[in-house]
């Protein structure tokens, strides 16, 4: 609303610039004014012009005032000038509720340019943990953002199947715990738990052992060949693995188009046709000698951005004629935007759960597959933390080593910081927090770093199960009638909530201090505090509802599109008591209208923190609209009407907000 109405102001007062003064300017800037006595809405262009053209900015105000005053301008209810010269706008508030009602569902479309997002990725050899987590709700989230604005979506989930963690805990079944693949097959769930454990303890081995080092590099030439034992163990553990990391995130309502396993990148000679694109750059050398002898070699210390770094060189091919991490993921990045002329094989990922919208998650095969789409991008983004800027650097340079720099332009690393605990949390996990312990120096320290290689850190689901058990006992506390069962899944819902505000709400280059408490809280700025405020909206229309024996929010569109129904709207008289309003209730309907630009703002920025908090600015608005202003009770039916229509487009907006962070809507808190 707020978006459309300020496009249609600039417009206004461009042109009444142009009848005033002559001047052809572009559309200026309207902004929200400092205080709501001043008007709604405020230009500075008098201001701006002045000087230019040596006159009194106020009396320039005056005139234009004049001119617009003596044409129609849509949802404007007068104009007013403030201080040395500013133009402010009072909007006709009843105009602007019935058009923010009227459009809760549209949104202007963006560019429609497909975007495929890549998240999660989280190496298939362990459980996954909470700072994964924060990678996987910021992805759903930008992808349901940017699906929101228009763009075509396709959401990935790279699984290494190839890489170094999958060979290190190969090691531990072949060689420490002398299993085979069939053995390991047949172990226990949680089996990314057990994975956990071994994985910190081949960690250990290798810190002091050549031999298992050398080792490891057999296993991973290994893994590349695909044909061995080792290789047939590395792909029991990462579907085992995968498919545990895919029930985790299922938990947190995250779900992916497409895994691609970066095997079958090596298998179907993906890499070799990436290769040779870039052999065709001078700067992609065979090193005859020196540390690097035998390797083919990215020379990066020419280029602009990598001239003050001691290893700008980046290996691309070892010596033993394996790619390197970054060389794969080079040639996967090329495949994205359909740079090369081979494509993957797809297939059903087996035992993967239906979406929610009945469709199921694919993933690549180097065997016979299915008939399936996938890449061809217009655009990248990849979500993976800060710490991997300068793999991702390299990433982006090879776009424009062969010549895509559109491409290269297009690619975007979403970066982000880490996730540690708050020290009561690790300790109410069973993480040590004394002095001794790695990472942490004493209670007092104001958070408790994690490391998975040395296995010191919290598992995704162990977290998720803590803040299912604490809100499963505090919905038990304040609904003792409800079944137990029926607590569990409200209890899990608010657990969602709470966990994926947190990681949402901050900043994306600020270090989250994960604390249970804080996130559970159903006061401050939490996802339980926004959950109330949408389970207090609904119970208004609820009980609107039993009122008139059918179901208030159809009952009041049919009185919106002027048909017969229960409930009665008076537009005029809507329009009237809202003018009159102290604030409190056209504050809402203004924060409201908002929504568009707010969407547009965090799709453009990447800054999902941005639409998180708006939410809870929502919240807090209506919390206060809630406690100010009686519905039901309230004794002018006019007045009940335009209290139940504000109620409507809150819980409308707030829904489609709630969706867009995968915050769950409990029937009750």
């Amino acid at each position: 609303m707020l978006q459309i109405l300020r496009s249609r102001l600039a417009e206004a007062i461009q042109a009444a610039v142009a009848d005033v003064t002559g001047e052809q300017i572009e559309p200026p800037q309207v902004e929200d004014t400092p205080r709501p006595e001043m008007g709604d809405l405020a230009c500075a262009v008098a201001l701006q012009l002045s000087k230019k053209l040596s006159c009194n900015p106020r009396q320039l105000a005056q005139q234009l005032v004049e001119r617009l005053e003596s044409v129609v301008v849509a949802g404007v209810s007068s104009w007013s000038i403030a201080g040395p010269g500013f133009l402010n706008v009072h909007l006709d508030r009843g105009s602007a509720l019935l058009a923010l009602v009227d459009g809760l569902d549209d949104v202007s479309p963006a560019r429609r340019e497909k975007v495929l997002i890549e998240h999660t990725s989280v190496n298939p050899n362990k459980a996954a943990h909470v700072g994964h987590l924060r990678n996987a709700c910021m992805g759903d989230t930008l992808a349901k953002i940017c699906a929101a604005v228009g763009h075509p979506i396709e959401v990935h989930n790279y699984i290494d199947d190839t890489g170094v963690q999958v060979a290190d805990v190969v090691i531990g079944f072949l060689d420490l715990r002398a299993m085979s693949p069939d053995e390991v097959r047949e172990l226990p769930e949680p089996f990314d738990f057990l994975c956990w454990d071994l994985y910190t303890e081949v960690s250990a081995r290798l810190q002091d052992d050549e031999a298992l080092v050398e080792r490891r590099r057999e296993v991973l030439l290994a893994l590349e060949e695909g044909e061995s034992v080792e290789a047939e163990m590395g792909r029991v553990v990462s579907e085992r693995v995968v498919g545990r990391h895919l029930l985790t995130m299922g938990r947190m309502g995250i779900e992916y188009d497409l895994l691609v396993k970066e095997g079958d990148i090596l298998d179907l000679d993906l890499w070799s046709e990436a290769f040779e694109r870039l052999k065709s750059s001078p700067q992609v050398v065979y090193v005859e000698e020196g540390k690097h002898a035998g390797c083919w070699v990215l020379r990066l210390s020419a280029t602009e951005g990598f001239e003050q770094l001691q290893e700008a060189d980046k290996v691309l091919v070892r010596s033993n004629g394996t790619a390197t991490y970054v060389a794969k993921d080079i040639a996967h990045h090329f495949w994205k935007y359909g740079l090369l002329e081979r494509d993957f094989n797809y297939e059903i990922t087996p035992g993967s759960r239906p979406k929610r919208d009945g469709t199921r998650v694919w993933r690549t095969t180097s065997g016979a597959g299915a008939a399936a789409r996938f890449g061809h991008a217009d655009r990248a983004i990849s979500v993976i933390d800060v710490r991997q800027s300068y793999l991702q650097s390299i990433v982006e340079q090879a776009f424009y080593l062969i010549g895509e720099d559109a491409v290269g332009d297009s690619f975007t690393h979403f970066d982000y910081e880490m996730v540690a605990l708050s020290p009561r949390t690790a300790k109410a996990l069973g993480i040590p927090t004394e002095a001794s312990a790695p990472g942490a120096e004493s209670e007092s320290r104001q958070f408790i770093e994690m490391s998975g290689r040395r296995g010191y850190g919290v598992k995704a689901d162990d977290l998720l199960d803590e803040l299912v058990r604490r809100a499963t006992d505090e919905v038990a506390s304040r609904n003792e009638h409800l079944a137990p069962g029926v607590q569990a899944a409200i209890g899990a819902q608010i657990a969602v909530g709470a966990a994926r505000y947190l990681l949402l709400r901050y900043a994306r280059n600020t270090v989250i201090v994960f604390d249970l408490d804080e996130a559970l809280s159903f006061e401050g700025e939490t996802g339980p505090y926004i959950q109330y405020a949408a389970v207090r909206a609904a119970r208004i229309f609820d009980k609107l509802s039993e009122r008139l024996g059918g179901d208030a929010s159809v009952a009041l569109e049919a009185a919106l599109r002027g048909e017969d129904s229960a409930l009665a709207v008076d537009r005029d008289a809507i329009s009237s008591r809202l003018q009159a309003d102290d604030g409190l209730l056209w504050s809402l309907v203004l924060a409201l209208g908002g929504y568009e630009e707010v969407l547009h703002q965090t799709a453009s920025s990447l800054e999902v923190s941005n639409l998180a908090r708006y939410a809870f600015t929502l919240a807090q608005h209506f919390s206060r609209f809630y406690h100010g202003y009686p519905i039901l009770q309230a004794n002018d039916e006019h007045d009940r009407a335009l209290r139940v229509l504000v109620a409507y487009a809150f819980q409308g907006r707030l829904s489609t907000l709630l969706h867009l962070l995968g915050i769950p809507l409990p029937e009750r808190m």
